[in-house]
C-alpha cells in the first residue's frame, strides 16, 4: 500500500515538473513571438510615418479588361427570352 503512495506522489511530481517548464517553454515562446510582432508593427509605422511604403506594381491593361468582364457577368441580367402562356396555362 505504501508502494502504491509513493508511485502515485512520484508521478505526480514528475508531471508537475514537467508541465512547470512545458508552461515555461510556451511562455517564452509566446513573449519571443509577441517581441518579434512588435518590432515588426514598429517598423511598419515607421515606414509610414516616413513615407517609404513600397507601392504594388500598377495593373496592366490586360487584368483590368479581365476583371471588367467577370464583373459585367456577375451582374444580374434579365433574360431576353419572353415566355407567353396562352389562358389554358400552356406555353405558345
Amino acid at each position: 500500500m505504501y508502494l502504491e503512495i509513493a508511485i502515485i506522489g512520484l508521478q505526480t511530481l514528475v508531471l508537475t515538473i514537467i508541465m512547470i517548464f512545458l508552461a515555461r517553454g510556451m511562455a517564452r515562446t509566446l513573449l519571443t513571438a509577441l517581441l518579434e510582432l512588435d518590432h515588426k508593427i514598429a517598423e511598419a509605422i515607421q515606414q509610414v510615418v516616413s513615407g517609404n511604403i513600397d507601392l504594388p506594381e500598377p495593373i496592366n491593361p490586360f487584368q483590368s479588361m479581365l476583371m471588367e468582364i467577370v464583373k459585367n457577368n456577375m451582374q444580374k441580367k434579365e433574360p431576353n427570352i419572353e415566355l407567353l402562356r396562352g389562358d389554358d396555362g400552356k406555353f405558345k
